[in-house]
This record gives structure tokens, sequence and C-alpha cells, in this order.
């Protein structure tokens, strides 16, 4: 870590760490450009920022903080996910879609995948694609009523009418709320 820049900028980078480590991802993101822009090179300042965008919902400022780590280690499938995460909330079906499924299947850090892939692949009316996605959901996250309830709506989607209703009760059991909610995907 070259932290040569200067004392502002050293100073901009503890504060932003202790605010991140505190939780306060908002508040920490100004510190973290701060730093950067003072000449501070450490290469987790880059990630902690673009965590710090995603959190407050600056998808376009962290879309080009994980751009920039995704091309420096292209093989990191958190950098990867965060991309595609962030591809995802700006609408950018096709490119989240290549992201999200770059990530090593086995890399279960970023799991959730699952259900993005979900979404994204039943708003394109792949629905062959979208089941395959929301069954590694449910085996992943059995208790999330969301991904029973995503399942019910791309089952009814598919004509498979008794598993549709078998998934939207099971939904409804974990989360009553769901009981008359509208059958259209969760995001």
């Amino acid at each position: 870590m070259n932290t040569e820049g200067s004392d502002p900028a050293k100073q901009a980078y503890i504060m932003g760490l202790k605010k991140y480590r505190d939780g306060d991802l908002k508040a920490a993101c100004p510190y973290f450009s701060q730093a950067i822009d003072g000449g501070i090179d450490d290469f987790d300042i880059l990630y902690y920022r673009g965590m710090c965008h995603l959190e407050v919902g600056d998808y376009q400022l962290a879309l080009i903080d994980f751009e920039v780590l995704v091309r420096q280690q292209p093989e990191n499938p958190e950098y990867i996910f965060r991309r595609g995460f962030a591809h995802y909330k700006l609408g950018m079906s096709t490119e989240a879609i290549r992201d999200l499924a770059l990530v090593p299947e086995d890399f279960d850090d970023c799991s959730i995948r699952w259900h993005y892939l979900t979404v994204l692949f039943y708003k394109l009316g792949d629905y062959e694609a979208a089941l395959g996605a929301i069954e590694k959901a449910l085996t992943k996250f059995p208790t999330i009523p969301k991904i029973w309830f995503n399942a019910g709506v791309i089952l009814a989607a598919m004509n498979l009418n008794d598993r549709a209703d078998l998934a939207f009760v099971t939904a409804s059991k974990i989360d009553s709320r769901l009981t008359n909610a509208s059958r259209m995907i969760l995001e």
C-alpha cells in the first residue's frame, strides 16, 4: 500500500476505514474518494469505495469502481459479482447476466446471484433458464419466501400449475403477507 499521499489523504483514508468498519458506508464513501484523489493507491480502497457506492445506491459509480477492479483481477469472482449486481440495478440485463453467469457455481459467497439471474431470465421471457436459476436459489436459500414465491410465478408462467400452487403455499407459510400478493416476480 502506498500511503505516501498528503497528510489529508492519509487522514481521509483512516476516517474512511473507520466509518466503513463501523458500518456507516454512506459516510465512508467521500473519505475514500478524497484519499484516492489525494494519491492513496491501496488496492482495497477501490473495493471499499465501490461497496459504499452500492450501499447508497450510486450504482453507476459502483460500476466504474468494480469495472476497474475486474480489469485488474479478471478472475476475482466477488468483483465480477459486484459488477454484475451494479449492472442488474442499472437495468443492464445482458451485462448483468454475463457477469452473474461468470461467477463460479461453487462460489457460495455470492449465491444470491441465482435470485438475480432468476429475475433477469424471467423478465426476458426465458422461463427455462429462470427455472434453472430458481432451483439453484432454492437449494441455497430454502427459507426465503420471496424465492419460493418467484418459483411459483415462473412455474405458473410455464403452466406447471400444481407445482406453482405448492410454491405459493410454501411462500405463504413462511411469510403470510404473500398469501394475497399479486403474482408478479419479486425483485
